[in-house]
């Protein structure tokens, strides 16, 4: 028994241990870590020179914010380690209805918001805000007052910098300023309205002799203009007499940034590092005379940015695998601004190495190796390419689509995929096999696993599968034609028919049209790497719009002929 007691003895001491320690531990987390308590706007009340916001205490708060807004945007903000928030400087205009939030902080800068927040109307007079702040010398400034309370005793300043050069005590609801008051002026100057307690309750700037800004016009972009994340030249004209001018970006109608620009021959360069990528933007060019920002001329338009792109691979001219001595090769990439470097001695280009200008010449076996770059695009892939001088007759495979259940715009002629293609590939056939080339044809009946076995046992130099294409709402238009992706041995034959192809395109002035080449990455089996050497997929228009419908019906023979020349010239 007195075991027992002993034991139990011990185990309470433990225990109290344990407990206190317990206490220690949330206490010492709570001290580091210490969270903020529900609180509330009280009310907000006049003071003889402010309006003060009051609030309840917010347990563990170290401080409180302040934010006045005016139609959801910001125009007073303020803090206090006091719950009794003096609003200094808060100026509104007679009948203004703000919305008045506070939020408590506590030492971690954790936030926490009011559980209400307080709509205050601005009942104090306040200078009416006229369309026209400009005056000269020679006329008297009339200033006057809307919510004027004749119970009130109200009191004008005019300021010009910190000179006070007019005063005025029990004024009415009409404020003359004499011209006398204001020869030599030249400039803003600043009116400041005080109610009986000397508060501050309203001001108005006035300009005198001031040049005034001629209007803005945004020549470019156009509204909603879309782009690539690059540079934008804003274009205008207008703008007379202003000596400084802003970039000012919104997204969500918030500003996120505002840039001092500098004009060159009316053109504004807007650099791609002061936009985002995938943001839409509200741009507004401000001109402005001085620092007289609220008479300064404004001009907005919406943009949108998109992605930052890659700088297209670099393709040659001519087929590397087998090529004749003494052929002029050409380096190209479909970045029409790119700048492409390259070497002869199998060594990785970068920026130090040769830059392209002019085509080489292949007078032995070499390895080129290339790549390009651009400005505000990522750089190309690098790729490679292994000349080999030989002599050997070109095998191509065609592949048209076996699709015989899609049809097309049947009122200009278009049967089924499957019909139209064949015939254009026995426009292509006829052509190359003209040229000396070995065609090889795939069996309609056939799947692609088949046709791609075929196509390798062949050892064909190159395999097109063509197709035509189709949208959901049937819209679409343009030609577009897929590798596998930037690095394909087949990117540079299929680079050169669709450039060609495009060029008799009807729909080529249209750049939305110029679908492009396009990376597959394994998705599909005629164009991927893995399942076929030198493979590409070649989608001829859109079967289902009627212009490219009609354009493929009638133009068989022109579309065959020059997917075939190019195909003639890359491997001859």
């Amino acid at each position: 028994m007195k075991v027992l007691k002993k034991h139990w003895g011990v185990f309470l001491v433990i225990f109290l241990i344990f407990l206190n320690l317990s206490f220690f531990i949330v206490g010492y987390i709570s001290y580091l870590y210490p969270k903020l308590g529900n609180f509330q706007i009280e009310n907000v009340i006049e003071t003889d020179r402010f309006l003060t916001v009051n609030v309840t205490p917010s347990l563990n708060a170290t401080k409180y914010e302040v934010t006045v807004k005016k139609e959801k945007e910001v125009i007073y903000e303020t803090a206090s380690e006091d719950t009794n928030i003096p609003l200094e400087n808060l100026e509104a205009n007679y009948n203004d209805s703000l919305d008045i939030e506070v939020k408590a902080i506590n030492k971690n800068n954790e936030e926490k918001a009011s559980d209400n927040r307080v709509e205050y109307v601005y009942y104090d007079a306040s200078f009416r805000k006229e369309e026209n702040y400009f005056y000269s010398n020679n006329q008297d400034v009339v200033l006057n007052l809307e919510g004027y309370d004749p119970n009130e005793d109200y009191s004008v300043a005019v300021f010009y910098g910190k000179k006070n050069v007019f005063q005025a005590l029990h004024v009415t609801s009409s404020i003359i300023i004499p011209k006398e008051n204001l020869k030599g002026y030249s400039g803003r100057l600043t009116a400041i309205l005080y109610n009986k307690n000397k508060r501050k309750i309203n001001s108005m700037n006035f300009y005198v002799n001031t040049p005034v800004v001629g209007k803005i016009n945004i020549t470019s972009p156009t509204n909603d203009f879309k782009t690539r994340w690059n540079d934008i030249t804003l274009k205008f004209n207008g703008g007379e007499n202003a000596t400084h001018y802003y970039v000012n970006f919104y997204v969500n109608n918030n500003l996120v940034k505002t840039e001092e620009v500098f004009p060159i021959n009316n053109q504004v360069l807007l650099e791609a590092a002061w936009f985002m990528e995938n943001t839409d933007y509200k741009i507004v060019f401000e001109a402005v005379y001085e620092d007289y920002f609220e008479i300064a001329e404004k001009k907005e338009i919406y943009v949108s940015v998109g992605e930052k792109e890659t700088t297209s691979p670099v393709v040659v001219s001519h087929n590397p695998n087998f090529i004749k001595e003494g052929t002029r090769v050409s380096l190209s990439s479909r970045t029409s601004d790119a700048i492409i470097y390259y070497t002869t001695d199998g060594s990785v280009p970068n920026a130090n190495s040769l830059v392209y200008q002019e085509p080489l010449i292949i007078t032995n076996d070499m390895t080129v190796k290339t790549y390009a770059v651009s400005s505000n695009r990522y750089d190309s892939a690098m790729n490679e390419y292994n000349f080999k001088i030989m002599d050997k007759t070109p095998v191509i495979y065609l592949s048209p689509s076996n699709q015989f259940g899609n049809y097309g715009v049947k009122t200009v002629g278009y049967t089924t995929e499957e019909e139209m293609m064949n015939k254009l590939a026995d426009v292509i056939e006829r052509h190359l096999k003209n040229a000396g080339f070995i065609v090889y044809r795939n069996n309609p009946y056939g799947d692609i696993n088949a046709w791609n076995a075929v196509s390798n046992r062949v050892g064909a130099d190159f395999h097109l599968a063509i197709h035509s294409n189709a949208s959901k709402d049937h819209t679409a238009r343009g030609i577009e034609i897929h590798v596998d992706d930037e690095t394909s041995p087949s990117l540079s034959a299929a680079t050169f028919v669709y450039n060609n192809l495009w060029s008799i395109y009807p729909g080529n002035t249209n750049p939305t049209y110029n679908r492009g080449v396009k990376y597959a990455r394994g998705s599909l089996g005629e164009a991927n790497d893995d399942y076929v050497r030198n493979g590409a997929l070649i989608e001829v228009a859109f079967h289902d719009e009627y212009n490219d419908a009609l354009w493929i019906v009638e133009n068989m023979e022109q579309i065959g002929q020059n997917i075939a020349s190019s195909i003639i010239s890359y491997y001859n």
